[in-house]
């Protein structure tokens, strides 16, 4: 069984939040929220579900292009001629 060392909240996928204590037993959902090695005296199994999840996408950021240049001036516009 796996103990928490601290008090620790958690919110579920309703947006309720909820506080464990050390006292406390810590239901599954939670535990696999609380990703802090800190927050445990005793760390809790991991789960073969949790090892064969495929790892979610990794997006890549689009190429940053540079401005466009601007045409150089006419030898006449820059000497006053």
């Amino acid at each position: 069984m796996a103990k928490l060392a601290a008090i620790v909240h958690v919110t579920d996928e309703n947006g309720v939040s909820h506080a464990f204590t050390p006292a406390d037993e810590v239901p599954a959902w939670a535990a696999s929220k609380i990703t802090n090695p800190k927050a445990w005296a005793e760390a809790p199994e991991v789960s073969a579900s949790r090892l064969t999840e495929p790892a979610p996408p990794v997006k890549k950021a689009p190429a940053k292009r540079a401005a466009p240049r601007r045409k150089a001036a006419q030898d006449g516009t820059v000497r006053g001629d």
